[in-house]
């Protein structure tokens, strides 16, 4: 379920790790799902932990009865990772 989708993500997670230094983006995969977390701007990872915020946090199961919320889990992840890729840098900068 969903492999195509996954390894399109996964690719994508790749770029903007090698292609925008000023993101940080966290793509964990298990037989349960997919979870990927981003933030634009990699510094604010430092902040305290009341003031932290993701500017991503998705998760996609598995499951098939939760098929409708996961594709759109995976169509914002999606949407966010080419946001950072088409920008080139933060968009925040």
């Amino acid at each position: 379920m969903f492999e195509k989708e996954i390894d399109e993500i996964y690719e994508l997670c790749k770029r903007v790790v090698n292609e925008v230094p000023a993101a940080n983006i966290t793509f964990d995969f298990s037989g349960y799902g997919l979870g990927v977390r981003g933030v634009k701007r990699e510094e604010d990872v430092l902040l305290l932990k009341d003031k932290f915020k993701w500017d991503l946090y998705q998760n996609v199961s598995f499951n098939p009865f939760y098929e409708k919320e996961s594709r759109e889990s995976l169509r914002i992840i999606k949407a966010f990772l080419l946001e950072l890729l088409i920008d080139g840098k933060c968009p925040n900068e």
